[in-house]
């Protein structure tokens, strides 16, 4: 019998960053639930594209597909997911998603028998990501559905970040800046580090906010610390 301790989960959603905390949740479900893989993928605001945020055991062929236009533009089990945003769709509630590419050519070899897909919601209404979780079991019992249902706030809330960052196209040199801000350093002390005017990181301070909608240097310190951005050569990239 799978069994989920809800109170073990609101203990690992005080990990630091938003990725470190949706990782260990993945991780805890995997080990306590019929979850046999989990995937993220955030959605483009822009043209409905996929990109992975987090993967935990999807074979790399199976990841990968899951990024091509075949499966985003032209799976039909996943237009009717879109449809219904608010739904839990498990594979028996899509008609023939059996009989589908997907279920025959890309789940059943990997030895997945039932899976289900969440779409995640911004505050406006917005799909910004979507959750996919596979089970090598002909179905999904009632304990893994809530265990699903328990840590979906805790994923939309950091795919909510990573889409304010990707919106905002903070440049590399403001990404630094960022990086900075949330180590604590004033403005005079960022422009020592980076060998920049001081008007200049002034500058970089002003747009970052802007573009962040952060109404201050320390909700977008905040904002950089839930996204865990690591440096990365002269940028700084979320994790």
């Amino acid at each position: 019998m799978y069994h989920t301790s809800f109170d073990d989960l609101v203990e690992l959603a005080s990990a630091t960053s938003a990725g470190d905390k949706c990782r260990r949740l993945g991780e805890h479900m995997l080990r306590s639930t019929q979850a046999s893989a989990i995937g993220l993928m955030a959605v483009s605001a822009e043209d409905g594209s996929h990109r992975e945020m987090l993967n935990l055991e999807y074979p790399p062929e199976t990841a990968q597909h899951h990024l091509t236009s075949r499966y985003t533009r032209h799976c039909e089990g996943l237009r009717q997911i879109f449809r219904q945003p608010e739904r839990m769709h498990c594979w028996e509630d899509l008609p023939h998603f059996r009989e589908s590419y997907e279920a025959r050519s890309v789940y059943g070899p990997a030895g997945f028998r039932n899976g289900t897909s969440i779409v995640l919601l911004s505050p406006a209404g917005r799909s910004i990501a979507l959750l996919h979780v596979s089970v090598r079991d002909p179905l999904i019992g009632a304990e893994t559905r809530a265990a699903i249902l328990a840590v979906r706030p805790v994923l939309t809330a950091w795919a909510a970040i990573l889409a304010r960052f990707d919106a905002a196209r903070l440049s590399a040199r403001e990404s630094q800046v960022l990086a900075l801000i949330r180590d604590g350093l004033s403005n005079a002390q960022i422009a020592e580090e980076l060998v920049l005017a001081p008007r200049t990181v002034t500058t970089h301070v002003e747009s970052i906010l802007r573009k962040l909608a952060a109404s201050n240097r320390t909700e977008a310190a905040v904002l950089a610390e839930r996204c865990g951005i690591v440096p990365s050569g002269d940028a700084v990239q979320p994790r």
